[in-house]
């Protein structure tokens, strides 16, 4: 058969000495032969530890299904670098076997997709054997015309310039957390991956290759999504932050408004979206704190006769309680925009006999729900630029700092942040409990803003 001059009992040979000495492969350069297709080389191929080092910023993730870890090799015919196989997969498939009848090869079960996180800072490898299969066309067997390839086994020289190809993406759509450690169930993103290059040569024993680093940016809308700007490169990788979480006693949680006896204590209103605007205003007749909870009583004579009573539920974190005294006037506002998905979405104020506010605490789910003539003296905003992020099964959840702006004073507050102010002649307490958004989701609560202003009643203003 011309051209070829690698014969399967050379790669059982090989096998047996690298069995005896794996550690000292002896080099043997081939003569070459005369003939057209002739393939020159060592007979005894060398490994090559393959490497991926992540030495930027941020998570890259890469195909694991089939051990590679995102790891190719390429050779170059005719000025074109072209891959190649590195194993053959079934003897059968060789050109030494192809004509055996007697040799064929098991049907493979479908692989489960795998995808490797490879965190910055690590390094992944695996080896190549330093052995190239490519395909070529049998002649039938020497039977009848045949064009289906077979596979030729080559060891190339050690001098031969090759290529190693990374190929990988910088996120995976809903694959959920994942730290990394081993190859988890996921499909690998072709159509969004990234691939780079690197040149070396076997005599060398190694190659290793390094991502691209992330582009700089100085706002999120510069980065692709799902990335983030993150001190001032774009990013899918989440640092670790202390950013608390939204629940238990970290929360505003407003109940519904009751009313008790005569009913019209409050007057009812639709707002933007088809909120329930519930105003009311009488005088405190009854206040408890109990576990986080704030349970406001307040009752105003009633026309022509009784009296206007209702009930009124709040709960902030304990730094952010309002002093209330039992015998003043008080005006309550809540604005409802709860659903049958955000059940408990609902913002409240409270302002004394003389307008002041005394308190304005906001879920803020899918939106703020108090207007800045709500929140007065004070005007609050989300502002732009992601201070951290982290994943979650919603995707991709970024962390904004929040501004409360009053006079000339504006305190901008990370998430879990709270601040003792001056402003409009009193002293306030500033509260971000989060600020968190999804630039891509498929949950309901894709954005929340839950904050609280609390006018420091008694502290000293000047």
């Amino acid at each position: 058969m011309p051209g070829i001059i690698r014969a399967h009992g050379a790669r059982a040979g090989w096998d047996e000495r690298r069995r005896s000495n794996p550690m000292k492969p002896i080099h043997v350069f081939l003569l070459c032969l005369a003939v057209t297709g002739c393939q020159c080389g060592t007979e005894t191929p060398t490994p090559v530890t393959l490497r991926l080092r992540n030495d930027t910023s941020q998570a890259i993730f890469v195909d694991a299904t089939l051990g590679k870890q995102g790891l190719s090799l390429q050779r170059q015919q005719a000025n074109v670098w072209l891959p190649f196989e590195e194993t053959l997969g079934c003897e059968c498939n060789s050109c030494d076997r192809f004509c055996d009848s007697d040799c064929q090869c098991p049907l493979e079960a479908p692989r489960q997709p795998l995808v490797l996180k490879v965190l910055p800072g690590t390094t992944v490898a695996r080896t190549w054997e330093g052995i190239v299969h490519f395909a070529r066309d049998t002649s039938g067997c020497g039977i009848l015309p045949d064009s289906t390839p077979c596979m030729e086994e080559d060891v190339p020289p050690l001098d031969e310039p090759l290529r190693l190809q990374l190929c990988y993406a910088v996120s995976v759509p809903g694959l959920g957390p994942t730290n990394g450690g081993a190859p988890v169930p996921g499909v690998f993103p072709v159509e969004s991956q990234v691939c780079v290059q690197q040149e070396f040569i076997i005599a060398d024993g190694q190659a290793e290759i390094r991502p691209q680093p992330p582009a700089s940016c100085t706002q999120d809308s510069e980065c692709t999504v799902p990335a983030l700007c993150l001190e001032g490169v774009c990013t899918t990788t989440c640092p670790a932050h202390t950013f608390p979480a939204v629940g238990g006693a970290w929360q505003v949680r407003v109940l519904e408004p009751e009313e008790q006896g005569v009913s019209g204590f409050f007057s009812r209103s639709t707002g933007a979206g088809g909120r329930r605007i519930f105003n009311g205003s009488g005088t405190l007749t009854s206040v408890r704190y109990s576990n986080g909870a704030m349970t406001l009583q307040l009752s105003r004579p009633a026309a022509p006769s009784g009296e206007y009573k209702a009930s009124l539920s709040i709960s902030v974190p304990s730094e952010a309680t309002v002093a209330l005294n039992v015998g003043e006037f008080l005006t309550v506002r809540v604005v409802d925009a709860s659903t049958s998905s955000l059940p408990e979405n609902r913002a409240v104020t409270i302002r004394d006999t003389s307008g002041a506010l005394l308190l304005a605490a906001d879920p803020a789910q899918l939106g703020m729900l108090l207007a800045s003539e709500d929140t007065s003296p004070f005007t609050v905003a989300s502002l732009p630029g992601s201070v951290g992020c982290d994943d979650s099964t919603c995707g991709k959840r970024s962390h904004q700092r929040t501004e409360f702006r009053a006079d000339s004073l504006a305190v901008a507050l990370k998430p879990g942040e709270t601040k003792e102010v001056v402003a409009a002649r009193a002293t306030w307490r500033v509260l971000n409990l989060a600020n968190s958004s999804y630039r891509s989701t498929s949950c309901t609560l894709k954005s929340q803003l839950p904050y609280v202003v609390v006018n420091r009643r008694g502290a000293s203003a000047p």
